[in-house]
């Protein structure tokens, strides 16, 4: 009998022991929330010198660091997918602009997603806004693949204050449950955000992803807010500036409900757009809508879906009191990464089942948090079946395979807005880096958005190749 009550009491002490361990582990991993921007310009924030008026983002780059050479993918959905797999989209299909109302894939079910890697670690997860990785079966849903909650839709494009999508389908959800609810998107989720912080047991470790829908199309916004903005004739641009005051205001909202909570001191904050503004920008579609040319990236070259600096380089900041240091850091950091340096930060491993996909992520914590030297000097910005563009160092070669062919190579150190193209002036560069460029496009598999179009689908369904739905 007493040899059952040891072995009872040495099985209670080690569950003790295991339950304190978690806690000295929980009280030593940041909550995380994490907020995307979609289509932000570079300059169109207060605090890169823009017209815009954003106060609670100015306030943050002045107690965070900036991430002044932060790189996303060309387009939201490869973006996304980069970000929650630390995988290069080109990996598994997801490479080839973004997913829409009518599209039949998403992240292939074999990826494991940042959320997944997270709740192993003991962390609750909630996403908010725009998923955009996939909706045409439940087990593409973010209810599907880690994370505890979700609010907001799951395609791109709707309508701010209808919430229907591109062919008038309503598109607003809480878990998988479709709702309707009256208001303008952005302030909805913000609020449905603070909400949550506001009732979580803060004992536990939170990853809130929030993916805001501002300031991209429609051009849509309050009257009060353009009401800010009655002096800009052009009537795109008021919405637009208007869209990010109401990004600002919603980040603000997040920022207060932490405050309120007691969440600040133990909180990451980490906010970047997930692609270029978008301009008057020629690609394979051609010009685009006007209504699509009034965001400004600054001194960088062109805007959303492009190679060039304005399409990938964006707006990035990093916040936690007491562990990262007010700077501006201007070292090389890839959206990829972000995926590396949170679970590292939480606690939790990179692989699962000893998996055999490379991970793309290096882990950008001490770059992030005190500036230290980047480990990318790498950098695979997109391949897909008829383009592709690598980084080396300071280096950008460009390759657009389709007609007419031309191969362009910028050293964006010492000319950010790629003005001059040095290809001609060095072919054994040139030579070097196509060569790796192919290597990658050796390992890519197919684009599951050009093997979406060629699918059997009703003659009234819009075939989408570029920034408009066009009917057959």
């Amino acid at each position: 009998m007493r040899g059952k009550t040891n072995i009872v009491g040495t099985w209670l002490l080690v569950v003790l022991a295991a339950i304190c361990l978690n806690q000295a582990l929980a009280a030593d991993r940041p909550h995380i929330v994490y907020i995307l921007a979609n289509d932000l310009g570079w300059k169109d924030v207060g605090y890169h010198g823009g017209e815009v008026l954003t106060p609670r983002l100015d306030a943050l780059a002045e107690s965070g660091a900036r991430l002044e050479k932060f790189y996303t993918l060309p387009n939201s959905t490869p973006t996304r997918a980069a970000l929650m797999t630390g995988r290069y989209p080109m990996r598994y299909g997801m490479q080839m602009l973004s997913i829409l109302p009518w599209s039949s894939y998403g992240i292939p079910l074999d990826e494991r997603l940042l959320p997944q890697a997270l709740k192993v670690a003991g962390y609750r997860t909630a996403a908010f806004g725009q998923w955009q990785l996939g909706h045409a079966t439940r087990d593409l849903l973010p209810t599907q693949r880690g994370f505890d909650y979700f609010y907001g839709s799951l395609d791109n494009g709707i309508d701010h204050f209808n919430k229907t999508d591109r062919i008038g389908k309503r598109d607003w959800r809480r878990g998988e449950k479709p709702i309707k609810e009256r208001g303008y998107a952005t302030t909805l989720i913000a609020r449905d955000a603070a909400a949550f912080i506001s009732k979580h047991d803060v004992s536990r470790p939170l990853f809130m992803y929030v993916s805001l829908p501002v300031p991209s199309v429609p051009l849509q916004a309050p009257r009060q807010l353009l009401e800010m903005y009655k002096d800009v004739k052009q009537l795109d641009r008021r919405n637009y500036y208007a869209m990010i005051s109401a990004l600002d205001a919603a980040v603000g909202s997040i920022v207060d409900a932490l405050k309120e909570k007691g969440m600040t001191d133990d909180t990451l904050l980490v906010i970047h757009s997930d692609n270029g503004g978008a301009v008057k920008n020629k690609f394979r579609s051609g010009d685009g809508d006007v209504a699509l040319q009034v965001a400004n990236n600054g001194p960088f070259r062109n805007g959303r879906g492009s190679f060039y600096e304005g399409g990938i380089r964006v707006v990035a900041l990093a916040v936690w009191p007491d562990h990262i240091a007010q700077e501006f850091v201007t070292e090389r950091i890839h959206v990829t990464d972000m995926y590396a340096t949170l679970l590292n930060l939480a606690g939790a491993p990179l692989d699962k089942d000893n998996q055999t996909k490379p991970i793309d992520s290096l882990d950008m914590w001490p770059v992030i948090s005190a500036g230290k030297p980047s480990p990318r000097n790498e950098m695979l910005i997109n391949v897909d079946e008829f383009r592709g563009a690598l980084m080396i160092d300071n280096w950008k070669l460009i390759v657009y395979a389709s007609l007419p062919s031309r191969l362009e190579l910028y050293n964006v150190a010492d000319d950010p807005a790629e003005e001059y193209d040095l290809a001609r002036r060095e072919p054994d560069r040139v030579r070097n880096m196509l060569s790796r460029l192919n290597e990658y496009a050796w390992e890519m598999k197919p684009s599951l958005y050009l093997e979406d179009l060629t699918r059997a689908r009703p003659y009234d369904t819009p075939i989408f190749f570029g920034e408009n739905p066009q009917r057959p």
